[in-house]
């Protein structure tokens, strides 16, 4: 075993002239690892899911329209003040209108005269704003400076004497922000100690969990400063995108080291090991980043753009991990060797030619069972029911469930709507108004002709009750549902006030509303839905085609991946249960990139051993050695979805984290029970549509391992 310094080709230069300066390649990580985490705190984080809609949306337009016209959007916060009168609630109004961050308040006395007795007042008007405990303020509030603006709505209340109950979607979005950045660590540090847990077992050496975490904890602090750039990212990529890397490009440290401990056998030199340990690695470790990352570049097809924000932030990432362990982790281990050798410990995991022994044994029946069920999978994950808004994303036990709780219980599940009209058709806004009254789940329709009557002239409409209802050439319709978020019933109220727009204005109107966006959303998500997969499928082909030089084996891995995720999404329709689209949208590509990855691991083995071994005997000892990477970065992805579904309050982030956990699980037992089959089962065409592929074959002779002989797996 002689130390080979010749030239060699260009790549095997480059790694030796890279390790050589080892020292300047850490420092410079080092540095560019420090200027990233000073920028991470830097980075914004957006919470609303309707902000990330197409600007050419309908409910978008209306609200780009309506805070351009009127100087706000739609109320966003609903304010029960408990425990005062009337005089109080005039005051606490005025307090209100003059908070810093409130663009707009609205309660009874913006639609009655609260100067003269309530008993003469419109009943059902003084009903939807008052009760005998207190009054509702909807209250139209900055969402830029959300957390410290819904501080001073609750502090003006207190100082008027009440009693603050708040709901609505700023305070939701404020309550999940609240939450993120303690969860955000919480869940990090619960997938650190996962890793650590499950890389000791299935490490040579006791320090090798350090010399994984270095690299890749680099990787994911330069991907977060680097979302500096961005503007800012929303809450899902904050909370689960250093997770899901830390999870997903693990796998890539786990194979680099095992073949770096493969070349110490052939060379004495450890520098010269470890360079064409690079040099072997590079392209078969930029052939997996290069799946994952195009896997996670398909979602920046999408309109919506949370899709794009996520897509960008997992497609980085994969980019940052992969330099950092082709560059970074060769000098760490050398750094390190000596305490790497010092902490070794026996390989504490059995054999696993047993176990893949009585894989094969099952694999016919399995993979049928497993065909049986896939088109079933398949039509039952097209029929789940999808939510697209924030749903139950602050739980009801929290501060703010509870608050929201005691408002609805008030004042019912109500939403604050917007028709704009062009100003000065009185009549016609008019009719207008009562046929948005007359449909059910309108509650009431507040407009100029409701304030001040059709006949009467603008001049002489006192300017504070004007400026809520006319402004640049539109006048304003405030209609008070009584639907909240989303469903069919609120979907149905959108499509039915939009036609009575439609049928007074032709197109000349628009629309808005926390529902109203959550429509526009599904729409758009769903013409999302066929590009993005398109995308997905075809770059993920394509490459896996030019790493394998075949057609057939991209389609065999593609087919077990897509049957994974039919299986994973599939659960919810059976179950009777709803699922976030972001669960979908974000398991879709991870689910994907995480198994692609156990896939070409598999490949790799089932392809080198089937140079000299039968299609039985290859998927048997293919299994056999590929079967602790997989499940090592299986059992990774699997216990860090769990924790985040134990972990988050966020209802969206813990369902993402059960189709997570769930996901990685479905994906690596697929690799071990079904993929390996249909290798065996279509080898003959994958031999016939492969190029310069060299199998075994029963004429050449030999070509069968020794009974009850383990593989080779070094």
């Amino acid at each position: 075993m002689g130390n080979q310094n010749g030239n060699g080709p260009a790549a095997l230069r480059f790694s030796r002239a890279l390790l050589a300066h080892r020292t300047a390649v850490i420092c410079a990580f080092a540095i560019a690892t420090v200027a990233a985490a000073l920028c991470v705190p830097r980075v914004a984080v957006n919470y609303s899911m309707t902000d990330y809609l197409p600007q050419d949306t309908p409910s978008t337009r209306a609200l780009d329209q309506m805070e351009e016209t009127f100087g706000a959007g739609v109320p966003n916060v609903r304010l029960y003040a408990r425990g005062i009168d009337l005089a109080a609630a005039d005051g606490l109004a005025d307090a209100l209108s003059r908070t810093e961050g409130v663009d707009e308040v609205m309660w009874l006395g913006t639609q009655v005269d609260v100067k003269e007795p309530l008993e003469v007042a419109d009943a059902s008007a003084v009903q939807a704003w008052k009760t005998d405990d207190g009054f509702l303020f909807q209250l139209v509030v900055d969402e830029r400076d959300g957390q410290d603006n819904v501080a001073r709505v609750r502090a003006a209340a207190r100082d008027a004497g009440a009693d603050p109950a708040l709901s609505g979607s700023l305070v939701s979005t404020v309550a999940m922000q609240q939450s993120a950045s303690s969860e955000v660590r919480l869940i990090l540090a619960a997938a650190v100690a996962i890793v650590v847990a499950i890389l000791l077992v299935t490490s040579h050496s006791w320090f090798e969990p350090v010399v994984f975490l270095i690299p890749i904890g680099v990787a994911i602090v330069l991907n977060m400063g680097s979302n500096i750039f961005m503007g800012e990212i929303s809450f899902v990529s904050q909370i689960c995108g250093a997770v899901l890397q830390l999870a997903v490009s693990m796998d890539y440290a786990i194979v680099f080291l095992h073949r770096f401990r493969s070349m110490q056998r052939t060379f004495d030199d450890p520098v010269e090991a470890m360079a064409h340990c690079m040099q072997r690695s590079f392209t078969i470790e930029l052939s997996s980043a290069s799946v994952t990352f195009f896997g996670f570049l398909a979602l920046t097809v999408m309109r919506f753009g949370i899709g794009v924000n996520l897509g960008i932030v997992l497609a980085k990432g994969i980019v940052f991990s992969f330099l950092s362990v082709i560059f970074l982790m060769p000098c760490l281990i050398l750094l390190c060797l000596p305490v790497l050798d010092r902490f070794e410990h026996p390989y504490l995991v059995p054999s696993l030619d047993g176990f893949a022994r009585g894989i094969q044994r099952v694999a016919a029946p399995v993979a049928l069972a497993i065909a049986l069920i896939a088109i079933p999978c398949y039509l039952g994950e097209g029929r789940t029911d999808f939510l697209y808004g924030p749903g139950d994303a602050v739980p009801a036990d929290s501060e703010a469930g509870r608050e929201d709780a005691s408002v609805r219980e008030a004042f019912g599940a109500a939403e604050t709507w917007v028709v704009m009209v062009p100003e000065g058709r009185w009549a016609q806004e008019q009719a207008l108004v009562r046929d948005l009254e007359a449909i059910d789940g309108i509650d009431g329709a507040t407009s100029y002709v409701t304030v001040a009557g059709a006949a009467m002239p603008v001049e002489v409409v006192p300017a504070d009750q004007l400026d809520q209802v006319i402004s640049g050439g539109w006048s304003r319709i405030v209609l008070t549902t009584d639907v909240e978020g989303e469903g069919d019933e609120a979907f149905a109220l959108v499509e039915r006030v939009r036609d009575a727009a439609a049928a007074r204005y032709g197109d000349d109107y628009l629309l808005a509303g926390n529902a109203v966006s959550i429509y526009d959303l599904r729409d758009t998500v769903h013409q999302d839905s066929a590009p993005v997969k398109f995308f997905t499928v075809a770059s993920i082909g394509i490459v896996l085609a030019i790493m394998f030089r075949s057609l057939s084996i991209p389609v065999l891995i593609l087919a077990a991946i897509e049957v994974s995720i039919w299986i994973n999404l599939a659960v919810p329709y059976f179950a009777g249960s709803s699922l976030s689209y972001i669960g979908y949208l974000v398991i879709d590509s991870v689910q994907t990139g995480a198994a692609v990855d156990y896939a070409i691991v598999l490949a790799r083995e089932y392809f080198d051993r089937r140079r000299h071994e039968g299609p039985a005997d290859a998927s048997r000892d293919a299994v056999a050695c590929a079967g602790v990477p997989i499940a090592t970065s299986a059992s990774i992805l699997v216990l860090a979805g769990l924790m985040i579904r134990l972990i988050s309050t966020n209802g969206i982030i813990s369902q993402l984290g059960t189709l997570i956990f769930r996901g990685a699980l479905i994906s690596g037992v697929m690799m071990f029970l079904f993929l390996p089959y249909l290798f065996r089962l279509f080898d003959g065409l994958v031999r016939r549509t492969s190029w310069h592929l060299a199998v075994w074959r029963p004429e050449d002779g030999a070509g069968r391992s020794p009974a009850g002989e383990a593989p080779d797996c070094g």
